[in-house]
């Protein structure tokens, strides 16, 4: 009796220490779904079933929902799932099998409270693969009852919903996201991330042509556009046919999260403010976790000087980065914001992140060495990382070396990159004020005429990025500052004094982290340092960025938090 009585004294105690599915924090991870197929060519199909199971949980305001990229590196391991939810920091993880047989599809799946490692739920489905919406619409329903999370009429519509009862052209559009998912800019050759793209569109028409009604194929279409689009300086392309897709999509289901941060992304690129936020919010009503919504809103929100809500989105949008990109993305906008907090040792720690995940070129580590006179390093990067002979890797070296005051070698850069840019028309970001420092170090060499005509060139390049409709705000007031020292150059000071005044009133001053800093050791305004209107100027940009940084620093992680060993 009394050794009874304590083994129900000790279930008592067991019970109450068992963590409370009610206040334990719903961070989950879907890992990556065993193919037990025969044909091992069905792991799109298999990824399909997981990526779609993990799509609507992001959908659900109180999760919070790994993404895909960080559960891949644990594809095929036997890691325990008490490390890999440590190094992950979730506490509940989805594991499961696919099978598929002709048209059958077996799927089981169990979700695990990975604090006493607790199966709360499994099942397994035997069905057609016409059924596999309402498998993934049962296995969401099933998870939310088991951590007691109240699902919003608006997602229990969409669970519900059967993109298209046409079961090959499901397949096809798996495939194009399959295709889609692996196709990256940054970390493969064009060629390679070209033709993976070109397969992705190829299955979404194959998709379309086979069920002209699935509203998903055209957005899979209409990110292929956005995803070839470079809405390079003085490129008109205003994507219409990405907003094409995304109203058809729309058109057939109102629902549609992507649809509407597509729509928001495209009228964020033609500077239509209230639009683009308008679309937004819509994409984050049908879902809270949509990333590439976050990431246009954290854009909108630093264009509309919140920069409160533009760190709050940051640090959500952290947790749930989709891509590598996406992950570069992040670590770029907290080096921004550390340059803004001039918290420098920050900076370098969350480029040298990006840099990690990113072996291409990042204009922002380079940036980040010459506004902090790290000349050599700069040299270094550009030429390690920029190994083809283009625009941007002569641009930005005749850029350094104008910094350096070294004219003569700023302009046998500089003549390669006219060169380039005289065959190719402009088509990189350094370019767009380049015609300025190019034409400044033959004035300083002596070359009057000919750094005179190079100004007037600049003019005219800066004219046609102010009135472009395709120009943001941010590309504007980059062009406002460019133009203070140029017009200063050639003795027009009215018109420096104007652009110091339109630079203000757009808010440069956060630009790039701060262009304060830079403004401080920038030679194109050395011609300024004596001025008086110039100093009062800089004054006034001192004190704009401790304004920003009042705002930011209670919601910013500390400088402290950050590893910079």
């Amino acid at each position: 009796m009394l050794f009874l009585i304590g083994l129900i004294v000790f279930n008592e105690i067991s019970n109450k220490k068992t963590v409370d599915s009610t206040t334990t924090e719903k961070t989950i991870a879907v890992l990556p779904f065993v193919n037990n197929s025969t044909n091992k060519e069905n792991m799109y199909f298999c990824n399909g079933i997981m990526a779609g199971i993990r799509d609507h949980l992001a959908k659900i305001p109180k999760f919070y929902v790994v993404s895909r990229l960080s559960v891949e590196p644990y594809r095929n391991t036997s890691y325990p799932l008490k490390v890999i939810a440590k190094e992950l920091d979730v506490n509940y993880i989805i594991e499961g099998h696919v099978q598929r047989i002709g048209n059958r599809a077996i799927i089981s799946a169990e979700l695990i409270q990975v604090n006493d490692n607790k199966v709360l739920w499994s099942e397994r489905y035997d069905e057609d693969v016409s059924e596999i919406f309402t498998v993934q619409a049962n296995v969401i329903e099933s998870i939310t009852n088991n951590l007691e999370a109240i699902i919003s009429p608006n997602v229990i519509v969409q669970l519900r919903e059967i993109p298209t009862q046409d079961t090959l052209a499901y397949d096809h559009f798996l495939k194009g996201e399959d295709y889609r998912f692996k196709a990256n800019r940054l970390l493969q050759k064009t060629e390679d991330w070209l033709q993976l793209l070109n397969k992705a569109q190829l299955s979404y028409d194959l998709a379309i042509e086979r069920d002209s009604l699935f509203a998903q194929a055209y957005l899979g279409l209409a990110f292929c556009v956005y995803e070839r689009n470079e809405p390079y300086v003085l490129d008109e392309n205003s994507l219409d046919e990405m907003l094409a897709l995304a109203n058809k999509a729309i058109k057939i289901k109102p629902n549609l999260s992507d649809g509407y941060a597509i729509k928001g992304i495209y009228f964020n690129n033609i500077n239509q403010k209230d639009l683009a936020n308008k679309n937004l919010a819509k994409a984050l009503n049908y879902n809270p976790n949509n990333r590439i919504a976050l990431m246009s809103t954290i854009h909108s929100y630093l264009n509309d000087e919140n920069y409160k809500e533009a760190v709050l989105t940051l640090n959500k949008m952290e947790r749930l980065a989709e891509s590598k990109s996406q992950m570069v993305y992040v670590y770029r906008k907290y080096g921004f914001f550390n340059g803004l907090m001039e918290r420098y040792t920050a900076e370098d720690y969350y480029l040298n992140k990006s840099t990690e995940n990113d072996s291409t070129f990042n204009i922002s580590r380079a940036w980040f060495y010459l506004k902090s006179s790290q000349f050599e390093k700069a040299i270094v990067y550009l030429e390690k990382r920029c190994s083809e002979d283009n625009q941007n890797l002569n641009g930005f070296l005749g850029w350094v070396y104008l910094q350096m005051k070294d004219n003569n070698k700023a302009i046998q850069y500089y003549k390669k990159w006219y060169d380039l840019v005289d065959k190719e028309g402009i088509n990189s970001l350094v370019s767009q004020n380049s015609y300025h420092s190019y034409g400044l170090a033959l004035l300083n060499e002596g070359q009057k005429e000919k750094g005179l005509e190079l100004l007037q060139k600049q003019i005219s390049v800066s004219n046609n990025i102010m009135n472009s409709k395709r120009s943001e705000k941010s590309t504007k007031a980059s062009t406002y500052y460019d133009n203070i020292g140029l017009y200063a150059t050639l003795g027009e000071y009215d018109k420096a004094y104007a652009y110091m005044k339109k630079f203000e009133e757009s808010n440069g001053w956060m630009l790039s982290g701060g262009m304060y800093v830079f403004a401080k050791v920038d030679v194109k305004l050395d011609v300024l340092r004596n001025n008086v209107q110039f100093n009062e100027f800089m004054k006034r940009g001192k004190k704009h960025l401790e304004e920003i940084q009042s705002q930011i620093r209670p919601y910013l992680p500390s400088a402290s938090s950050t590893k910079t060993d």
